[in-house]
């Protein structure tokens, strides 16, 4: 018979009970925002709040916000919670400050909360480290589960925008890959590509990550990045896909000359 049972703090685990909380930072654009976000969250005994701050009016507050965020720097709560209006204005105000905080406060995650939301702007808030989007509207009923799988280092999105941030993405790619056939100019930089080098692009065709060719060449993954970033150098492919094609397309006429 199992019995779920918590271990005792410091037992078992080897983790004191704060570091077991998931530590939360919140920016409200107004009391209410706040009150309401608080309410949702009590009762929930492994959050624990170490910073919040209503912005009402980004413009005559920005002292104060940047105060914020340098205290969040100096120590990073797991996930900070966001008002998109006031990441709006922020970011027509000035840029800088808040891709500096996410540059410094890189292991972080960020839950931007809005009353819509825009597929390419989701994309950019996605690169700049958010991992979760709520609709107000569902803020109630949803914010715990979303700080709990963002937490986990996944992706929360509402479900109105799923389809809309695929096809977007979808989009996206398309328009970076532009796939072209390798060039009698590739093929014949291939020449100058190493031995250890050919055996990593002989791996990337075969689907393999960075990781597993490390594994399968008894290298580091650090190293085998370094291989393929020369290797995409010395030929002038921009992915592994191009790379994939250039190999398969070099090995066609090496045998074709056999």
């Amino acid at each position: 018979m199992r019995m779920g049972l918590r271990p005792a703090t410091g037992q078992m685990t080897g983790r004191t009970e704060e570091e077991q909380m998931i530590k939360l930072a919140i920016m409200c654009s107004d009391e209410a925002s706040e009150e309401r976000l608080l309410n949702c969250l009590h009762g929930e005994k492994d959050f624990m709040v170490q910073g919040l701050i209503v912005i009402r009016n980004v413009v005559n507050e920005l002292d104060k916000g940047l105060a914020f965020i340098n205290k969040m720097i100096g120590s990073p709560p797991d996930i900070i919670i966001l008002d998109g209006i006031i990441l709006r204005e922020a970011a027509a105000l000035s840029l800088h400050p808040i891709l500096e905080f996410t540059r410094k406060c890189d292991p972080m995650r960020a839950i931007i909360i809005g009353d819509r939301f825009i597929e390419e702007n989701v994309i950019a808030m996605m690169k700049g480290g958010a991992r979760g989007f709520l609709l107000r509207e569902n803020l109630d009923g949803e914010i715990v589960k979303c700080i709990r799988v963002v937490a986990r280092g996944e992706l929360w999105l509402c479900t109105k925008l799923i389809g809309r941030i695929f096809d977007e993405l979808i989009r996206e790619s398309h328009k970076k890959l532009m796939l072209k056939s390798p060039t009698s100019s590739q093929l014949a930089k291939m020449k100058d590509i190493s031995r250890r080098e050919m055996e990593v692009m002989s791996l990337i065709s075969e689907s393999l990550t960075n990781e597993e060719i490390a594994q399968k060449l008894f290298l580091s993954a650090k190293t085998v990045k370094t291989h393929v970033r020369n290797i995409f150098e010395k030929t002038g492919i921009r992915n592994r896909v191009e790379a994939v094609l250039l190999y398969i397309r070099y090995k066609q006429g090496s045998k074709t000359d056999e």
